[in-house]
């Protein structure tokens, strides 16, 4: 199917009025840009991390996208919608200069665009992370993860996610239990299982996070090492299990909750990998592990990112 995405450029008093308006014409989607909005975000706790780029946006613009079929009627909705934006000062609104922009998109193209970007992606000494569309060779030694991450949260690229890969690598072995705690697209869980640790336990309260980590475990191969369950962090793991390595690449703010439960699940002397950390949360998280029973074994930077590796201490 062909879409049409209409581009408004209007002022934050009319953003909800011509949201609306795009919904009652049918729209499909509507994406809306707010500096305004993001500047407010700057404040909020749990938010761990917003582009710079994106605050600077003039707070006295709004970019709101709709998403429209492909139609004959296209042109009259299209008036109908500028009509009633012209209305708007007689409501009391100021739509401001309403630049309007419109443009085709093909559906494949949101499906699938992104895939030029992924490809097979090196971690540390040997994990290889391999999108299931590209061809790879392996060289003498290579631990090859398989992914097709669908909608879930978890391609081996971004900055957190290496820094989780290449702790495991130096952390795991063969018999370890792991827990994967937010597990996304299953990455974390997968590579663990490569290093022989088993069993391995993912968890995550996303549902399409869960259909994409059982597939891509299945994937590999590994579905009776590997056990992705649907949860919130640690509530779906039996208390008795106790973990050699727990990792959660989620953000700061759910790491220092966590802590105190992750403290209980590790054996003495296992070691919690948590990312998802900016710079300005570090001591935070340092803070809180070190309070519930571990002890600071390295902090590791990549980019806008931390990632801090305890050790539990013995009892």
């Amino acid at each position: 199917m062909t879409w049409m995405e209409v581009e408004i450029t209007t002022t934050p008093e009319a953003e909800d009025a011509v949201t609306e308006l795009f919904y009652r014409e049918g729209a499909k989607g509507v994406v809306v840009e707010s500096g305004a909005n993001l500047a407010v975000l700057k404040d909020d706790p749990t938010v761990g991390y917003i582009d710079d780029a994106l605050l600077g946006m003039d707070p006295d613009k709004c970019f709101i996208r709709g998403y429209f079929p492909k139609t004959p009627a296209f042109d009259d909705l299209m008036h109908r919608i500028i009509t009633e934006i012209k209305r708007l000062p007689e409501y009391g609104l100021d739509p401001g200069g309403c630049e309007l922009s419109i443009r085709e998109e093909e559906e494949q193209d949101w499906a699938n665009s992104w895939k030029q970007f992924y490809t097979p992606t090196r971690i540390g000494r040997a994990i290889v992370i391999k999108p299931t569309w590209e061809s790879y060779t392996p060289e003498e030694g290579d631990l090859v993860v398989n992914m097709d991450p669908g909608m879930a949260f978890g391609t081996g690229t971004h900055e957190t996610t290496k820094l989780c890969v290449m702790a495991l690598e130096e952390a795991v072995k063969p018999g370890d239990t792991v827990f994967d705690i937010g597990c996304g697209s299953g990455i974390l869980s997968i590579v663990a299982a490569c290093l022989e640790a088993r069993p391995v336990i993912g968890v995550d309260f996303d549902p399409v996070a869960v259909d994409a980590a059982t597939a891509n475990v299945a994937l590999n191969g590994l579905s009776d090492a590997v056990d992705i369950r649907e949860g919130n962090l640690m509530d779906v793991i039996d208390p008795d299990m106790k973990a050699d390595i727990i990792v959660a690449n989620i953000l700061a703010e759910v790491i220092v909750v966590l802590a105190d439960t992750a403290a209980a699940a590790i054996k003495p002397g296992g070691i919690f990998i948590t990312s998802g950390i900016i710079h300005d949360k570090v001591a935070e998280v340092v803070d809180k592990l070190t309070k519930t029973g571990f002890d600071i074994d390295r902090v590791e930077s990549m980019g806008e990112w931390d990632a801090v590796i305890a050790v539990k201490r013995a009892d």
